[in-house]
Order: structure tokens, then C-alpha cells, then sequence
């Protein structure tokens, strides 16, 4: 066995595996995630060769996503694969392990993936964390007044630049999202994934809003990926200084639901996103929520994560009352160790065991705090439960340095 990076000339060998062992239809998917996607290096395809044979391999995708203000490196898992015949042999594990080690040795903060086996990886280290699904199911018909903005459908050529700066003002500071350079926008990987807005909202060449909206009838001919995993709505984004804008996106969304005479529309948007409350309100259907946890994340260094969130963890600070106390927590987080130190607003860290107040937590409750599904008072009983309790006056900082918020990892950038 022997576990090492791919070459250029075993690529058409990885989608021939991958294609084995998923689907043979998604073949464009798989190759397009190696042939054209640009931030794609070979040493990112992890391979196990046994007798001169690729039998397994893992995907580590360059990402870097928000966390508030602060941006931070992201390794992707995906691609997991190994050949029927070799499957119980410990080969999928071992490329775990070397993936791992490759994203420690890079320097990425977190790694992120899906999947439906989470017990699998849980075993190396990752954690799930819940993703939020909505379902509005839709009564009688009903039309709505004209709009000054004309919903149209997204054109590449001339609406791309205007969709990219509305998503990264829509984005900036939002937990979770990844961040879109030009080239990830006009890859042909991206577009084979479906990152690109099928509805935009625009009024006098200026767009206010798009969607990524659509039904699997619509997706004939396109990856069949999107036609069996996705909802009706993938992504949404718009400028906070056009809010009608949404308004006509929400009409033409229900229009075209009503069109197709559906009375079920399903999405992926954060619980408080203002397009479900237009959408509930303008159709008089009331949502209903549930979570999935097939995203689990691992943290690869704990302290280079802090050091990245240094100038969001200060300006969290910056309104805080007893910010002049100086403190210090050590988070000691499964094999990890790292201490924030506060003093006069200013946070520090070191990668020892040097803070006073121990925080002693597992990588599934770090997860709700650091991407704000949960505060450490919200977390306190469970927290008691698993042997943490902290004093009040901790817990009132700990909630100021990661407060409540909503995540988003928008779907069509899955790796």
C-alpha cells in the first residue's frame, strides 16, 4: 500500500474510480473538479495505490470562508472513494489519516464535508453541525401587483460582475460562506455545480437581488447531481439598499411555483433569512423547518484558527463593559491547546495551557459557538453535564467573544 499524492497522468484513472463507485452520470461533475477547476493542485488528490492500482482516494479542496470579519482557510473532503473489491481493508482510513496530516502540513484552520456516514469520520476527528431546511407548503393561487423591478433570467455575459459584488456585500461578515474570487465565479467547475444564479431581479441595468432557484425538470441535460440533491432554492443574495428587490424575486418564485401547479417549495437558507418571511407572507402559507447534519467539520490547528480571529474576536470586544478586566481562557479542544489572553480590548494567543480559566470542550459544542448556532449560556447545562462549568462572569465573556448568529455554507459550493 502506499499512500501519496496523485500525478497528472493517473487523472483520468481517479474519474474512472469515482465514476465506479457513485455514479457513472455525474461523470462531467467529477472531471470538470479536476480538469477545471483552477485553484486545483494534483497534490490535493490523495491516492492509496496497491499494486500499481488506484484503489481509494480523497479530494482536499482549497477553500477560504467568513468567520464574521475574518477570513479563514478551508480544506474541502470530497471525492471519498475506494473501489468495491477493496473496501474493509483500512485503505479509506489510511488516506483519512493522511489527509489530515496534508492539511496540518499546508495550513489550512478547518476542514469541511458531507456525507451520510458520519460515524465514519467522526472517528478522525470531525463533528457534524446543523444545516437548516425549509418547506412552504402552498395553497390557493394568488397574483401579485407589478414591480418596478423586472425578474429575468440571469444572463453570464453581462450580469456576473453585478451578481459577485452583491454576493460578497451580502456575505461579508456572514459565518460559514465561502469566499468567491473571479476565477472561482467563472471556472467551468463552478458553473457545472451550480453556482450561477438562474433568476436575477433588475431595475434601469442595475440588479438588486438573484436566486439560484429551479425544479429538477429544469436540470435536464445538466449534472444530474443538482436534480437529486438540491431543493427548489440553493442561494439567495441582494443589496440591503434594494429590499423591494426581493419582494418581485419572492413574487416570481411563487409564479413560477404556481405555473408548474406545485404546491411544495423547499430551500436551504438560514432560519431568519427575510426572503422565507416574504415568501410566507406573500403566499399566506405558513414554513416549516428542519435540520440535516450531514455537514461535519474538523478544526486542523485551533490556534492558527484563533490567530486568524483575532480582529473579529477584538471588535466583538470593543463594546464589551468589563473589556478593560484583563482575563484568559485555555480551550483544550480533544488532542488541542491553545489560550486566548484579553487585556484592555486586546486578545493574544499562545499555543500552551497558560489561561486561567480552562475550557475543556469537544469539537461539537466548539462548533456552536464558533459559528453561533449556540452561546456558552445557552450550551450551560449541557456544558455542566459534560463536566465544564464555568463562572458567570465567564460565561458573559465567552458569549461576547462568540455571540449568537446565523451560519450559511451556501449549497452549490459543496466540493
Amino acid at each position: 500500500m502506499e499512500i501519496r499524492a496523485s500525478k497528472e497522468s493517473e487523472f483520468e484513472e481517479i474519474i474512472n474510480l469515482i465514476c465506479t463507485v457513485f455514479v457513472e452520470k455525474c461523470r462531467p461533475r467529477y472531471a470538470s473538479q479536476i480538469y477545471h477547476d483552477s485553484s486545483f493542485q494534483p497534490h490535493q488528490s490523495r491516492v492509496c495505490v496497491v499494486d500499481g492500482k488506484i484503489v481509494s482516494h480523497i479530494r482536499v479542496s482549497d477553500r477560504a470562508i467568513h468567520i464574521g470579519h475574518s477570513i479563514v482557510r478551508l480544506g474541502g473532503i470530497g471525492m471519498v472513494a475506494t473501489l468495491p473489491e477493496y473496501r474493509h481493508r483500512g485503505y479509506a482510513s489510511a488516506l483519512m489519516q493522511d489527509s489530515i496530516v496534508y492539511m496540518e502540513k499546508i495550513g489550512y484552520e478547518l476542514s469541511l464535508l458531507f456525507t451520510t456516514i458520519q460515524p465514519f469520520y467522526m472517528k478522525f476527528g470531525w463533528a457534524t453541525f446543523p444545516q437548516t431546511n425549509f418547506e412552504l407548503e402552498l395553497g390557493e393561487k394568488k397574483q401579485f401587483e407589478p414591480s418596478p423591478w423586472r425578474v429575468r433570467a440571469f444572463d453570464a455575459e453581462t450580469d456576473l460582475v453585478q451578481i459577485s459584488q452583491i454576493y460578497d456585500e451580502h456575505n461579508k461578515i456572514r459565518s460559514g460562506t465561502i469566499l468567491r474570487s473571479k476565477s472561482y465565479w467563472r471556472d467551468t467547475y463552478s458553473h457545472q455545480v451550480g453556482i450561477l444564479p438562474s433568476l436575477v431581479a433588475e431595475r434601469d441595468g442595475t440588479i438588486g437581488a438573484y436566486a439560484n432557484f429551479g425544479f429538477p425538470t429544469d436540470l435536464d441535460g445538466m449534472d444530474p447531481f443538482l436534480a437529486t440533491y438540491y431543493p427548489n432554492l440553493r442561494e439567495v443574495g441582494y443589496h440591503s439598499q434594494y429590499p423591494d428587490s426581493l419582494l418581485a424575486l419572492c413574487h416570481a418564485i411563487l409564479t413560477s411555483t404556481y405555473k408548474r401547479d406545485l404546491t411544495n417549495l423547499s430551500g436551504r437558507l438560514h432560519r431568519y433569512h427575510p426572503l422565507i418571511t416574504l415568501l410566507s407572507e406573500e403566499s399566506g402559507s405558513q414554513p416549516s423547518f428542519s435540520l440535516t447534519e450531514r455537514a461535519m467539520y474538523r478544526i486542523v490547528s485551533l490556534s492558527s484558527l484563533f490567530q486568524k480571529m483575532i480582529p473579529e474576536l477584538e471588535k466583538r470586544l470593543a463594546g464589551y463593559r468589563e473589556n478593560s478586566i484583563p482575563t484568559s481562557f485555555c480551550f483544550i479542544l480533544e488532542s488541542q491547546v491553545s489560550t486566548l489572553k484579553i487585556n484592555q480590548g486586546k486578545v493574544t494567543v499562545t499555543n500552551d495551557n497558560s489561561g486561567g480559566t480552562k475550557v475543556r470542550i469537544d469539537t461539537h459544542r466548539f462548533l456552536k459557538v464558533l459559528f453561533g448556532d449556540a452561546t456558552f449560556s445557552q450550551l450551560e447545562e449541557l456544558n455542566h453535564f459534560k463536566g465544564l462549568r464555568l463562572e458567570p462572569n465567564d460565561i458573559v465573556t465567552l458569549d461576547t467573544l462568540f455571540p449568537k448568529g446565523e451560519s450559511m455554507h451556501w449549497i452549490c459550493d459543496y466540493f
